[in-house]
């Protein structure tokens, strides 16, 4: 099956949120609540957002397949019902998630959306 184009712009707002938290770790670990206690946990944070939201979507864009992109979109599904989930098992303020729950969902949306189109 052959990739829609939503799912190309999913993949590239992925990346683009990647390469901020991969050339600016600080900064993007405050948005979601990271706080790197050394400079390993600046790495560790860069690694995270360099591979989980810049490599997956790059091979699925090289690669031209919808499969990758849904792999990739039930990915970011399973990110957006485990911090729902755990926003009320952890008692975490909803006000200080709900962005991240919000971006997750719209990925995968996107990312999914040869499924449904």
């Amino acid at each position: 099956m052959a990739p829609h184009i939503l799912q190309y712009i999913g993949a590239g707002l992925s990346m683009i949120v990647g390469l901020n938290g991969l050339f600016r770790p600080l900064q993007m670990g405050l948005l979601v609540g990271l706080a790197p206690e050394n400079k390993v946990g600046q790495v560790e944070i860069r690694v995270l957002f360099g591979s989980f939201l810049v490599i997956l979507p790059l091979l699925a864009i090289l690669s031209h397949k919808a499969e990758y992109f849904e792999f990739y979109g039930m990915a970011a599904f399973a990110a957006a019902v485990i911090k729902t989930s755990f926003t009320f098992i952890d008692k975490c303020p909803p006000k200080a998630i709900w962005v991240g729950i919000f971006v997750d969902v719209v990925l995968s949306a996107l990312l999914l959306s040869s499924l449904y189109l």
